[in-house]
């Protein structure tokens, strides 16, 4: 039987239609979205007329050590969720906090023939960490926290950082803020330690 050139040619029509127009339905097609959002964030600086290696030894003795060997091990089962708060707390120093890495600016410096003294301390504790992210995913991107200690063209040695509320402070969140301010008074409590005569 002939089908009709009428039919033929809506059925044409549609095959056309369906093969160009639908659009996929994978969301890697979708354009990436980018939003950006203006916030105001404290700066703190401490100087003192310590030299550089007595302030830094006075950090780095408050500071525990994260091992992420032995905290990737704990995570494997965290079925007793005390017993890995134990481990993780273990690493901890007198001030709360453990070091997680330390970056030697001024010894890159060489490179450029200066001399300087300028080291970037990168801190935190993930149990203070989970605190916030619980509540705010996006917190996660300040954990751990950085300070920087360098000795300036006044030649006494600077502790700066920035103030943890004012930077988890973008989230709006009350439990984030809360940890927060408590990490402001742990870090000034770490400094002004490291300071004391």
């Amino acid at each position: 039987m002939e089908m009709p050139s009428a039919c033929f040619a809506v059925l044409f029509t549609f095959m056309a239609v369906g093969f160009t127009a639908i659009p996929s339905s994978g969301a890697d097609d979708a354009p990436p979205v980018r939003s950006v959002t203006v916030s105001s964030t404290t700066h703190v600086n401490f100087k003192s007329s310590k030299s550089f290696d007595v302030v830094t030894a006075a950090i780095e003795k408050q500071l525990g050590k994260f091992d992420a060997p032995v905290f990737g091990a704990t995570m494997k089962d965290v079925s007793n969720p005390a017993e890995v708060e134990a481990k993780i707390h273990a690493m901890e120093g007198t001030s709360g906090f453990m070091l997680f890495a330390v970056r030697d600016h001024g010894q890159l410096l060489s490179l450029k023939g200066r001399k300087a003294f300028d080291r970037q301390y990168e801190i935190g504790n993930p149990l203070i960490a989970v605190e916030m992210t619980q509540s705010d995913l996006r917190a996660g991107e300040y954990a751990p926290l950085r300070i920087c200690v360098y000795v300036g063209e006044d030649q006494l040695t600077h502790v700066d950082y920035d103030l943890p509320s004012t930077v988890f402070g973008r989230f709006k969140s009350a439990q984030v803020d809360k940890v927060a301010k408590d990490l402001d008074r742990k870090l000034e409590a770490l400094i002004t330690n490291a300071l004391k005569d």
